[in-house]
This record gives structure tokens, sequence and C-alpha cells, in this order.
């Protein structure tokens, strides 16, 4: 039980790591010089996250464990964050169109893991 948790938490934080990543590099693609974009911090910290999150899912999945449910947390977690930091740090607007597409994104992945 105590190593199914320790598998859910990571799963939790790779997930976070994924989407936290893929803001980084919205946050970077402001840079006009792809040599510049390279060396971005944004750029450096997105790729360990990145190798984190493939580390940690790499491991989970070649160690067998049924973590279906948590995959739904996972997708709903990534949604949420990447989201919320479009209207947080990027001031972007959560109209109702956008709203609806994510609650039937969300809708979707719960019904196709029944």
């Amino acid at each position: 039980m105590f190593v199914k948790f320790i598998y859910i938490i990571l799963i939790i934080l790779a997930a976070t790591a994924v989407a936290v990543g893929d803001v980084l590099l919205k946050k970077a693609s402001g840079y006009t010089n792809f040599s510049h974009f390279l060396k971005s911090p944004w750029i450096i910290f997105a790729a360990l996250l990145y190798l984190f999150s493939i580390i940690v899912f790499s491991y989970i999945f070649f160690s067998g464990v049924q973590l279906i449910n948590v995959g739904i947390v996972q997708l709903i977690l990534y949604a949420l964050i990447i989201v919320g930091s479009g209207v947080l740090f990027f001031n972007e607007k959560l109209t109702i169109v956008k709203m609806i597409g994510v609650a039937l994104g969300v809708t979707a992945v719960i019904l196709m893991n029944l």
C-alpha cells in the first residue's frame, strides 16, 4: 500500500513537472534568436523537468504497476496547471467556450477510462 502511494506521488510530481516545463517553454518563446533561446534558463529548467518526468514515467511503466485512476488525475492536473498558468501568467482570457472545451476534455478523459 505504501509503495503504491509513493508511485502516486511520483506520478503527480512528474505530471506537474511536464506542465511547468510547458509553461517555461511558452515563457522562453519570446526569444527571437535561436541561440539565445537554447541558452535561456527557462529552456534549461524545462529540459530538466522533462528529464525528471521521463525517468519517473519510464520507471513506473516498466515496474508494471496498475494505476489507471492516477492517469486520470495526471491528465486533469496537467490541464488545470496549463489553463491556470495561461490565465495567471500570460493574461489569457478564459471565455465560456474555452471553459466548455476544458470541461469536455476532462469529461472525455474520464469517459475513456470507465
